[in-house]
């Protein structure tokens, strides 16, 4: 009797082990597919903005891998009257302000370069960016967030320049963006230029804050608005102003084409934060386009991802 009842409680014994494994091995299961499920969900935010640029502020968006990004920007002259514009110049328009062509070329999916002439200042540019994080769609990662730079190196005439050192500017940022959801699109960007080459009155290095949004209010339109403000230059004899943008974008096929208002003087960061002499009050906003036409350079299937 005693041996049977001790068989038996061995039996219980195994049959509530066996059990237990079961139930332990079945949670751990479901914690696995758990985290692969949410490693799978973890995907990146994709078209945050829908160029490199809103209007004047550069955004965190970088050309994916073997792709051409062909950009013309062009900047018109004043509209108001009290700032040179009116209807003898057709508010603006008989006149160019600044023009731009680029090239930005996407050596991999995170790192773009480029080249780009200027009309005003005459500059020829090259610049480099590189999507350091990039927001996910569970916010894992809340934001994305780019570090960019550019050099550039003015080819003007001689009389503006002692020497050749002094034709150089740099310009670099951290772009910090989140796309709240598929309509809003925010931008905030801290920077730091560096000019050769200044007035006695002003200063070599200049820190800046810019920010930006967009908000698409259609499938293929958006509303854009950016600014950008400069630090510590109060002691110059003409101050500057900020730099406020306004406009509309517009997706047709493969092209982006952006209509805009803006006070900036030129196109680059290196000219229109500390040369902004133009204010909205008087009239001294410019009308703006940029046109932007990519070309695929290479034969790899991408692999397409959640927005």
């Amino acid at each position: 009797m005693k041996l049977f009842r001790l068989i038996s409680f061995s039996i219980l014994l195994v049959n509530i082990f066996i059990a237990y494994k079961a139930v332990a091995q079945d949670d751990l299961l479901k914690a696995l597919q758990a985290q692969t499920q949410a490693q799978t969900e973890r995907e990146i935010v994709i078209a945050t903005f829908k160029g490199d640029r809103i209007i004047n502020v550069a955004t965190n968006e970088t050309v994916r891998k073997n792709n051409l990004d062909f950009r013309v920007s062009h900047l018109f002259g004043n509209v108001g009257e009290k700032s040179g514009g009116g209807p003898h110049n057709l508010y603006g328009l008989d006149q160019s302000a600044d023009i731009r062509i680029g090239f930005h070329y996407g050596l991999t999916d995170r790192l773009m370069v480029g080249v780009g002439r200027s009309k005003r200042n005459e500059n020829l540019e090259g610049l480099v960016k590189f999507r350091l994080m990039e927001q996910t769609t569970d916010n894992h990662v809340p934001v994305s967030v780019s570090l960019a730079g550019n050099a550039t190196y003015s080819a003007r005439s001689k009389t503006f320049f002692e020497e050749n050192i002094h034709r150089l500017n740099y310009f670099s940022q951290v772009i910090i963006a989140r796309k709240i959801s598929t309509r809003l699109s925010l931008v905030v960007s801290p920077g730091y230029l560096h000019r050769n080459f200044v007035e006695a009155d002003d200063k070599n290095n200049t820190f800046s804050l810019s920010g930006g949004m967009r908000f698409k209010f259609t499938r293929s339109s958006s509303v854009i608005l950016d600014y950008s403000h400069t630090f510590n230059r109060k002691d110059l004899q003409t101050e500057p102003f900020d730099v406020l943008g306004a406009g509309v974008e517009i997706e047709t096929g493969g092209h982006v084409f952006s209509v805009m208002f803006s006070n900036a003087s030129g196109i680059l960061e290196n000219d229109y934060l500390v040369n902004t002499y133009d204010s909205w009050g008087k009239g001294g906003f410019k009308l703006s386009f940029i046109i932007s036409r990519m070309f695929p350079m290479g034969n790899e299937e991408r692999v397409k991802k959640k927005k």
